[in-house]
């Protein structure tokens, strides 16, 4: 998260704590580390706390010598809550329990703001559940988030079910924010996740996106994707919204781990919106995937961006020098993102393209291993060929074994796409690069298409003379029929010398 907005809630947890009513006034600490403010206010509450830990214990002790009733009595007319919530932690919890039990829920809940969590943890969670709420909506009526936030973590389940249903959607974003300990953020959307949706729409409703970036910032790694999908399920107006936020607030850091996490259909909806395409957005959004460590989070997001925004995602990634567009790549393959690193070559100039191909990485087996498995498992081929063919030459043999490990239906469905698309003289020149029975595996597949006259129709005159002679060399190996076929194409496409190379035997001597 945005450091900024760690500073701000540990400012405003305390200005509480220095009694000042203006959070604002302690503007000037925002530059601060969050750490450091925090570390303060600890320090200054055990200053406030221990000063007379001697006399505190002493009133502690003379409790256990008052029936239950009258140390209630005592507490309330006498002590007042700031005494009380200093005595708090050297009474037996129990016995602290049962003398709550006898007052007013407006008096705790004033003790309740003197209390330091850190002292009283095994008193809190003893509490029942009940009285946790009934001092919870006496919080929320004086609108007292920041004792709220400061308890959530030591507040077993039970209790913390039985207070949701009093706080709206607005004070549990509020509460989140506020929280002492980020990390019971999770426990709290396990218990209201059938709300987590009104939450953030009050996020947008009560222009509280700070807070609710906040939130998107503290929840764990695997509550991203259905917190994701709930927002992108809110629509654009909203995801608009969010979006705008992140920016002003500088938080892609924030976001952009969200947005990898989501499902396919709710990264689309994301990626389609208008506001991620404007030219300063893309611009933050690559400074923090190149410069922030968040390159791997983008390149989910980068595939499902319409052609213009992509090509500058592109661009920018191609501005890298070698070494670090080396650098990227390796990232991507060993993240086994090549199905959105596919994508991002193909939108780059030819010139960046195969400048990005001549990269050492490229020429390794594993990576091109990988580049193919990814391409045929998410069936890319109109878009990877187009890297393929800016590859060296020197990769053909190794790109043509790993076609030799396709499956049948993977094959066919690179012969029927690269037919359909300007790619096929890449393809049949790495697949005639195969072995004598990967070459007759690929020919056999290309025999039997029902639709084969598709195949030859992608034959054109602008078809390389490479792929002419490759289909010549292995002649022999080329079923009979299939061979007429290429003879008759060739023919077509008035290659006269070709086609007669072509014949079958047959023919041919005749």
């Amino acid at each position: 998260m945005s450091e900024h907005l760690v500073a701000v809630a540990e400012i405003t947890k305390l200005a509480r704590l220095l009694d000042i009513s203006d959070p604002t006034e302690l503007d000037f600490l925002v530059d601060l580390p969050p750490g450091a403010i925090r570390e303060f206010r600890e320090r200054a509450t055990d200053l406030l706390f221990d000063r007379d830990t001697k006399r505190l214990r002493g009133v502690a002790q003379a409790s256990k010598l008052i029936p239950t009733t009258i140390s209630a009595k005592v507490a309330e007319r006498a002590f007042g809550p700031v005494l009380c919530a200093a005595v708090a932690s050297a009474v037996d919890p129990a016995r602290a329990v049962d003398i709550a039990k006898a007052l007013p829920s407006g008096f705790l809940a004033e003790c309740a703001v003197q209390l330091d969590p850190r002292r009283t943890a095994d008193i809190i969670a003893a509490v029942p559940p009940r009285m946790v709420t009934e001092v919870a909506r006496e919080l929320l009526r004086r609108g007292d988030h920041i004792t709220m936030g400061r308890f959530v973590h030591v507040v077993p389940e039970p209790a913390l079910r039985a207070a949701a249903p009093v706080m709206s959607d607005r004070d549990l974003l509020r509460i989140g924010f506020l929280l002492e300990d980020k990390s019971a953020i999770d426990d709290v959307l396990h218990i209201v996740a059938d709300r987590v949706a009104g939450v953030i729409r009050a996020a947008h409703e009560q222009s509280m996106w700070s807070e609710g970036i906040d939130l998107l910032d503290s929840i764990a790694p695997h509550n991203r994707a259905w917190i994701g999908d709930i927002t992108a399920g809110l629509g654009g107006e909203v995801l608009d919204a969010l979006i705008g936020a992140v920016h002003e607030l500088e938080a892609w850091s924030t976001l952009l781990p969200i947005t990898s996490a989501m499902s396919h259909e709710s990264l689309r909806l994301f990626a389609e919106r208008p506001a991620v395409h404007e030219q300063h957005v893309l611009t933050a959004v690559m400074d923090t995937a190149l410069d922030g460590g968040h390159w791997l989070e983008l390149l989910p997001l980068a595939a499902h961006l319409p052609a213009e925004p992509l090509a500058v995602i592109a661009a920018r990634v191609a501005g890298e020098s070698d070494e670090r567009l080396g650098e990227l790549v390796r990232e991507a393959d060993t993240a086994r993102l090549w199905d959105a690193m596919i994508p991002v070559a193909l939108a780059m100039s030819d010139t960046d393209r195969q400048r990005m191909a001549a990269l050492p990485v490229m020429a390794e087996p594993a990576v091109l291993r990988a580049v193919i498995t990814s391409t045929a498992e998410h069936e890319l081929w109109s878009q990877a060929l187009v890297l393929v063919h800016a590859l060296p030459r020197a990769t053909t043999p190794i790109l043509a074994s790993c076609i030799g490990e396709l499956t049948r239906e993977q094959l066919l469905t690179a012969v029927l796409t690269a037919a359909r698309s300007d790619t096929l003289a890449t393809l049949v020149d790495v697949a005639l690069a195969q072995d004598r029975q990967g070459r007759a595996r690929v020919l056999e597949i290309i025999d039997s298409m029902p639709d084969v006259h598709e195949f030859l129709s992608a034959l054109t005159p602008d078809t390389p003379d490479l792929v002419w002679n490759a289909l010549i060399e292995v002649r022999p190996e080329i079923p009979p029929a299939l061979l007429s076929l290429l003879a008759t194409r060739a023919r077509e496409l008035e290659r006269p010398e070709t086609a007669a190379a072509l014949e079958p035997l047959g023919v041919a001597g005749e």
